[in-house]
C-alpha cells in the first residue's frame, strides 16, 4: 500500500509549466492588446474580468517575441487587480 502511495505521488510530480491562458500574440491582432468586440465576443461590456480570467494565471508566458518584460506584466496584473486591466487591454467596451 505505502509503495502505491509513492508511485502516485511521484507520477504526480510532473514537470509540466503552467503556459497560462493562451491568446496568442495579441500585438498581432487588429487594434493591439485592446481588445474588440470580435475578439471577445464572450466578456464583451463587462469589466469584471475576473470573472472568467484568472490574474494567478495571466501573462505567464511572453507571447509577443521578447518585446515585453512578462514578469513586470504579470507582478502589475496581481498589484492593480481588474482596475489595471482597461490601462493595456482598453475599456473591453464597458461603460
Amino acid at each position: 500500500m505505502i509503495i502505491i502511495f509513492g508511485l502516485l505521488f511521484f507520477i504526480s510530480c510532473g514537470s509540466v509549466v503552467n503556459q497560462g491562458e493562451n491568446y496568442g500574440n495579441l500585438l498581432d491582432s487588429p487594434e493591439g492588446l485592446a481588445l474588440t468586440e470580435s475578439e471577445h465576443e464572450i466578456g464583451w461590456g463587462r469589466s469584471d474580468c475576473t470573472t472568467c480570467h484568472n490574474l494567478d494565471n495571466i501573462h505567464l508566458i511572453d507571447r509577443t517575441g521578447g518585446l515585453v518584460d512578462i514578469e513586470v506584466v504579470h507582478d502589475h496584473a496581481l498589484q492593480e487587480g481588474v482596475s489595471g486591466c482597461a490601462a493595456c487591454h482598453g475599456t473591453n467596451g464597458a461603460p
